[in-house]
Formats: structure tokens, C-alpha cells, sequence
């Protein structure tokens, strides 16, 4: 991934053009990148929060088309970013397991399981997670509308430090996300270097 986008909208504005949950989010942001419709994990995104705003921080591998809506900040992620050893990270992920007798996904709520899930994806990422730096935030139930069905998913922010021991899987890992649902806002490594 290559460019870093910062929108921030108003909710009222959000409401106006229909943007009611993450897949809203994903389809409308999809319209920042005109040409590129057949193209799988072009950008990940993540939506918070904040006040009477949206914030939204997007990560795509080429720079988008500013709409009329929002305000835009775009910026080119430095080639040096991902040499570092360590780093801060935080990460809003959608943990779950298949169930073996149908292979149906579910969410994790537990704590024990979130650490094992968060550790497993750290060691499949090339990445090791400062144990006493970790700090697993409480499952929240997010929902969503998607072809006209009602679906959720389970959200857990994992915050904490990390350091790199394989440097290709921890690249694959920061321009493809981590874990299921990325077309939902979820999966985006979000990295401050810590050394």
C-alpha cells in the first residue's frame, strides 16, 4: 500500500449521502478509485467515532480521487516506513473461528481465545507482540446491511508493540490486512515506529 487517507465527515453529512455502517463505507469509498472495480484488497479502511464526526483512515496502493464530500488528506507512505524493527501498533480486527462440524465462522469473545487468535495471526504475519504491552479491548457487536440482509460482526481493537521477524510477511500483512471482513472496515494495521 502506498498512500495514507485521513476523511473526516460530519454524521449529519454521513446520513445525507446514506452512510449507515462499515459496507456503506466500502462501497462509497470504492468510488475514490475509478478503473480499479475488479480488483481485490485495493484499499482497507477503518471508521471511528469521534464526537460529532467520522473519522476514517483509509490505506490503498494508489492515490485516490477526492470527492466533494469529506475533507481529504492524502499523503505517500515513505518507502522507509516498513524498515523499522519495531513499532507501536493498533489494530480493529474482526477475530473468529470455523466451526468444524459446518466450517460456519464465528466471533470470539472470550479473552483467552482473543490472545490465542491475536498471537496466532502475529506469528503468521512476521511479527512477535510485546506481551506486557498488549491490550486487547472489549468485543463490540457491529452490524450491517448487505444486499438488502441483515448480517454482524464481532469488533475487538488490539493495541500494543510489536516486533518484526520477518519482514516480507509483516509487509504482505500491512498492505492486505489481518483477519476476516476487510470489506467492513476491518483488518488495517495501523504502525507508529517504537525503537
Amino acid at each position: 500500500m502506498n498512500y495514507l487517507t485521513r476523511i473526516t465527515l460530519g454524521k449529519s453529512q454521513a446520513a445525507r449521502l446514506r452512510i449507515s455502517d462499515a459496507y456503506a463505507w466500502h462501497r462509497k469509498l470504492w468510488e475514490s478509485f475509478p478503473g480499479h472495480d475488479d480488483e481485490k484488497n485495493h484499499f482497507l479502511f477503518r471508521v471511528d467515532d469521534v464526537k460529532r464526526d467520522l473519522a476514517v483512515l483509509m490505506l490503498s496502493r494508489t492515490k485516490p480521487v477526492i470527492p466533494e464530500w469529506g475533507h481529504w488528506e492524502t499523503k505517500k507512505i515513505a518507502e522507509s516506513f516498513l524498515r523499522h524493527t519495531k513499532y507501536r501498533f493498533q489494530i480493529k480486527a474482526n477475530p473468529t473461528m470455523r466451526r468444524s462440524r459446518d466450517r460456519r465462522r464465528l466471533g470470539l469473545y472470550r479473552e483467552d481465545m482473543l490472545l490465542e487468535w491475536i498471537n496466532r495471526k502475529a506469528a503468521q504475519n512476521g511479527f512477535d507482540i510485546e506481551k506486557n504491552e498488549l491490550v486487547i479491548g472489549a468485543p463490540m457487536d457491529e452490524f450491517f446491511v448487505k444486499n438488502s440482509r441483515r448480517g454482524k460482526h464481532v469488533a475487538v481493537d488490539f493495541k500494543g508493540a510489536l516486533s518484526v521477524v520477518d519482514r516480507d510477511l509483516f509487509i504482505d500483512a500491512f498492505s492486505n490486512g489481518i483477519g476476516s471482513a476487510k470489506a467492513f472496515g476491518f483488518g488495517m494495521l495501523m504502525l507508529r515506529p517504537w525503537e
